[in-house]
């Protein structure tokens, strides 16, 4: 009950883009279910294809290396938007009110 509300009140999705992790993927070479684990990005190709969102895994079981690319696009982009729509309504809302109560109260220009 108590997580539904707070999920209601407080915006959950508002990322278009997300971070995927693969450690409980499949592996692309055996497909194997939870045997990738992350390596550390030690050249400086590796740490620029960083940047563009791959990330470098090793499969435990078949001992394939590689980059998988991490950043997906969300799963409800309608819901994100909707999002946004209702945040800004409100910051709108809330706009107003301070400047009336600010021209209201505290008129001395």
């Amino acid at each position: 009950m108590k997580q539904g509300l707070l999920s209601k009140i407080f915006f959950l999705d508002y990322k278009i883009l997300h971070t995927k992790g693969f450690h409980v993927s499949y592996c692309p070479s055996c497909r194997e279910y939870a045997s990738l684990e992350r390596l550390p990005h030690n050249t400086l190709y590796e740490k620029l294809i960083k940047i563009f969102g791959f990330r470098k895994y090793h499969c435990t079981k078949c001992k394939w290396t590689g980059f998988r690319h991490t950043v997906t696009f969300t799963d409800n982009p309608k819901r994100v938007f909707r999002n946004y729509i209702i945040a800004f309504f409100w910051f709108i809302i809330f706009g107003i009110i301070l400047f009336y109560y600010l021209t209201y109260y505290y008129d001395t220009l």
